[in-house]
């Protein structure tokens, strides 16, 4: 069967129903432990259970439930200057967002703010990202707490994008002239590393990094199962500057991150961290009508649709039952695959 837009928006409503019926008076997720006498279940009580779904169900129209929502985070997990974190000491679960790229969260709900039109949160939430945002070279840092000066990635190629959204077009240019440069001073052509310091650049000694967590430090292109995300982020950011700008130097930065990608494992057009460049992928192919990028596009797509479940969860590669991942995962990975079921569609239609 040739996949349509249609097919994808079928998948993402079925996903978005599912995640309604677990959905509480309070805004809160539905969870496995018992609840308190307040009706919070103290597993899905975590700020990694909601700053996706925010995005996606107010993205398929399911605008209710997503106020419902970002109003049960903004309430229990936000603080007076703008951060999200489930207490002062512990910013989520997880073993990537608390560790590697701590305002993660805090940019997709940025996203979602300003989808949402909810000005006064939005303001508040971009405020504290430029906190930790370099300004001598726009890279956005890793970490909050503690406070480091390791410029990531991913938090620069989203923070970029959230620049442009939230009205600081020369912030958000210079964060993006800072993924070019990135992507320039690559040290290696068969990876792309995620972590670079002013002075020294590049973090590239891993001899001391746990086997599991050398994919946060790097994407290695002849291994499979990387963090794919954390290079299309940037592909994407860039995008959204050169659609803004109409400046070619972006396009040519996405492009190059794309054919980075595109040497990869097969893995990065077809697995549980590729969500995003399958997306960047649907946007190269409306900008350019080159076939190369509704290939790797569609393949994404493909792997989503054939990770949900006739519920309408989503399930990772490892788990063949709804109880064979943690239910934060599973909202999780529900919110973010269908999310690129929507953002696909947005690109693809009329195009078929």
């Amino acid at each position: 069967m040739s996949i349509r837009t249609e097919h994808l928006l079928d998948a993402a409503g079925k996903a978005a129903r599912w995640i309604v019926s677990c959905q509480q008076e309070k805004g809160n997720y539905l969870g496995n432990e018992k609840p308190d006498e307040n009706g919070i279940y103290p597993d899905t009580h975590d700020v990694g259970c909601y700053y996706k779904s925010i995005y996606f169900l107010r993205s398929v129209g399911e605008v209710a439930a997503s106020a419902k929502a970002f109003n049960y985070v903004i309430e229990n997990f936000m603080s007076e200057q703008g951060d999200f974190y489930n207490t002062p000491e512990v910013r989520t679960s997880g073993s990537y967002t608390p560790n590697f790229c701590q305002l993660y969260p805090n940019m997709w709900m940025m996203r979602a703010a300003v989808m949402m039109d909810w000005y006064r949160i939005y303001r508040r939430i971009l405020s504290f990202l430029i906190k930790y945002r370099d300004p001598q070279t726009g890279g956005f840092y890793a970490t909050v707490n503690p406070p480091t000066k390791v410029i990531d990635s991913n938090a620069t190629g989203l923070g970029a994008m959230c620049c442009l959204i939230g009205g600081e077009l020369d912030l958000a240019v210079q964060s993006a002239e800072m993924v070019l440069r990135m992507i320039k001073e690559q040290p290696e052509t068969d990876s792309f590393y995620l972590r670079w310091k002013d002075g020294s650049g590049y973090l590239t000694v891993l001899a001391d990094v746990p086997e599991k967590q050398k994919k946060f430090h790097r994407i290695a292109a002849k291994e499979p199962a990387q963090a794919y995300w954390c290079w299309a982020w940037p592909m994407n950011g860039l995008l959204s500057l050169y659609q803004y700008t109409n400046q070619q130097r972006f396009l040519n930065g996405a492009i190059e991150i794309y054919d980075f990608l595109a040497r990869c494992h097969e893995d990065a057009f077809a697995f549980t961290t590729a969500g995003k460049g399958g997306w960047g992928s649907s946007i190269l192919y409306r900008l350019t009508s080159d076939k190369r990028y509704l290939r790797t596009a569609m393949s994404q797509m493909e792997w989503i649709l054939s990770a949900q479940h006739k519920d309408g969860y989503m399930l990772g590669p490892d788990a063949k039952s709804f109880d064979d991942q943690p239910l934060r995962t599973t909202y999780d990975f529900t919110a973010d695959f269908c999310t690129w079921l929507v953002a696909t569609s947005n690109e693809l239609a009329g195009r078929e």
